[in-house]
C-alpha cells in the first residue's frame, strides 16, 4: 500500500507541476523505443539543433561558433576546459533562474560542479525513471542505495520516506556490516532494489561464498551496477544467489544516465533521447573507425542552463550495432573506463584494463590492484587469504600479456583503500598520469 501510495504522490505532485516528467518520460520511451522511425531521427535531429542554436547565441564560450555547419565545427572540452573559463559557459537568459547544482569531488579533491536548470532536471528524473523500469525497478518500491553519501548528495529525513530509499556508506562493508545489511534487507518484505557500485557487489558476493549463514531475501527486483566496471564472474555469482538479473549502468553526475544494458546482454544502449554520443580517436578529434576502441565524448541535449557540447568523459569505449526486430541500434560494446588508465604492455601497446581480470581465475584473492610504475615496470597489490600459493603463477601469467620482459612485482596488503569518493581503483597508471584520477561514472 505504501508503495502505492509513494508512486501515486510523485505522478500527483509531477502534475501539480504541469506534467512535465511524465511528458519527457513519454519522449524518451517513443525515441529510444521506436529508434529508427522519423519520428525519432527528426526528434534527435530537432533536439540537437536548439542546443546548439541555444548555446551560440547565449554562452560567451560558444558564441564564436555562431556559423556552425554541424556539431563537428564545435571543439571537445572536458572538466579543465570548463574549469579554465567556467563563468563563460553558463547561459545569459537562464543563469538568474533557479538552478541546480550538481558536485563531483573526484579523488584529486579537485571540486567540479555543473548546473542545471528546471527542464533538465525534470529530464534527468523521466531518464531514471526510464531506465530504472528497464531494470526492473518501479517507483515507490524500496531502494538500497550503497555509495559514497556527503553533504552534497545526502537527501533529507522527508525526500528519502517519499523515495524510500536506504542509504548504506559503501565504506562500511566490512563481513559484519554484510551481514546486518542483508539481514535488513530479508526482514524487509516490500519489492526491492538494489543500485551500488560495481566494487560494492564485489564484496557482496565475496561475503556470499564465504558465509552458510547467508539470508535468504524475498522480492528483489533489480540490482543495477554503476560508477565502475562490473567483472562477469561477480556479475554470474550475484545472479546465481539472488535469481535476479544483474545490469550495469553507465553514467556521470554532471550529466545523468548514459547508457544502461539490457537484461541477459553485454552491451549498453545508449540514451539516444538525452544525449548526443560519439567515440573519436585516442589522439585526435576524429570519429574514431567503426569497431576501434575511443575516447567517449557526448552532447548533453537539455542542460541549457550550462550548455556542455563535445564534452570527454574521459573514459574509452567501442560502439557497435545492436540488431533487434529489424531495427539497427548504435550501442556500446564496451565501456572500459578512462584513457589515463589504461594499460600498457612493454612494446607501449595500449591493452584494455579488462587484462586485468585474469587474475580472478586464481583462488584466495580477496582484493586486488594493478599499478603500471614505469614502461616495463608493474606492481600488482594483493589481499589474499592464508591459503594463496599462486604468485609465481600470476607473474608468469601477467608476461604472457604484458611481454616477457616485464618487471611483475606483488605487494601483500591488508586492505586495499577506498579513494575518497568511496569507490575502490582496481587499475592505476602512473607512466600516464592516471594516479589519483577516478572513473568519471557515477550515479547522477
Amino acid at each position: 500500500m505504501l508503495q502505492n501510495f509513494r508512486k501515486c504522490l510523485f505522478w500527483s505532485l509531477d502534475v501539480l507541476r504541469g506534467s512535465k516528467v511524465k511528458a519527457h518520460y513519454r519522449d524518451i520511451q517513443n525515441i529510444i523505443e521506436n529508434f529508427s522511425s522519423v519520428e525519432s531521427r527528426n526528434r534527435r535531429a530537432e533536439s540537437l539543433r536548439k542546443l546548439l542554436n541555444h548555446a551560440v547565441n547565449t554562452t560567451p564560450f560558444y558564441r564564436q561558433f555562431a556559423e556552425f555547419g554541424s556539431i563537428e565545427d564545435f571543439p571537445v572540452i572536458n572538466k579543465n576546459s570548463i574549469r579554465d573559463q567556467y563563468d563563460n559557459f553558463g547561459s545569459s537568459v537562464i543563469k538568474d533562474e533557479t538552478n541546480y547544482q550538481v558536485y563531483t569531488s573526484g579523488s584529486t579533491g579537485t571540486p567540479f560542479r555543473v548546473f542545471h536548470d528546471k527542464n533538465k532536471r525534470d529530464r534527468h528524473s523521466a531518464d531514471v525513471t526510464y531506465f530504472n523500469r528497464k531494470a526492473g525497478f518501479e517507483i515507490g518500491n524500496k531502494l538500497y542505495y550503497i555509495r559514497h553519501w556527503d553533504r552534497y548528495n545526502t537527501s533529507k529525513p522527508w525526500m528519502v520516506w517519499r523515495k524510500n530509499v536506504h542509504m548504506h556508506p559503501v565504506s562500511r562493508l566490512s563481513p559484519k556490516d554484510i551481514e546486518h545489511l542483508l539481514g535488513a534487507m530479508s526482514e524487509d518484505r516490500s519489492p526491492k532494489g538494489i543500485l551500488c557500485y560495481a566494487s560494492a557487489l564485489d564484496e557482496i558476493k565475496r561475503f556470499l561464498e564465504s558465509t552458510d549463514k547467508a539470508p535468504h531475501i524475498k522480492g528483489i527486483k533489480s540490482i543495477i551496477a554503476m560508477s565502475e566496471t562490473l567483472n562477469q564472474h561477480t556479475r554470474k555469482s550475484i545472479e546465481e544467489f539472488w535469481g535476479v538479473p544483474v545490469v550495469s549502468r553507465y553514467s556521470n553526475v554532471e550529466n545523468g544516465i548514459l547508457a544502461q544494458q539490457s537484461f541477459g546482454g553485454t552491451e549498453f544502449y545508449i540514451n539516444w533521447a538525452s544525449y548526443f554520443v560519439e567515440i573519436l580517436e585516442m589522439d585526435t578529434d576524429k570519429p574514431a573507425k567503426p569497431g576501434d576502441r575511443g575516447r567517449i565524448v557526448i552532447t548533453d541535449l537539455y542542460n541549457y542552463c550550462m550548455p556542455m557540447i563535445r564534452y570527454d568523459t574521459g573514459d574509452i569505449g567501442q560502439m557497435g550495432q545492436y540488431t533487434e526486430n529489424g531495427i539497427e541500434y548504435p550501442v556500446l560494446n564496451r565501456v572500459e573506463g578512462r584513457k589515463m588508465d589504461m594499460v600498457f604492455d612493454t612494446e607501449g601497446k595500449m591493452l584494455s584494463p579488462y587484462v586485468v581480470y585474469h587474475i580472478l581465475k586464481y583462488p584466495h584473492i580477496e582484493q586486488y590492484q594493478f599499478i603500471q610504475e614505469r614502461e616495463k615496470m608493474y606492481l600488482i597489490k594483493l589481499n589474499v587469504s592464508p591459503e594463496f600459493h599462486s604468485g609465481e603463477a600470476i607473474k608468469m601469467e601477467f608476461k604472457i600479456h604484458l611481454g616477457s620482459d616485464a618487471e611483475i612485482q606483488l605487494e601483500f596488503v591488508d586492505d586495499i583503500p577506498l579513494l575518497s569518493s568511496g569507490k575502490r581503483k582496481f587499475v592505476i597508471n602512473k607512466l600516464h598520469g592516471g594516479m589519483g584520477q577516478e572513473l568519471s561514472r557515477s550515479q547522477a
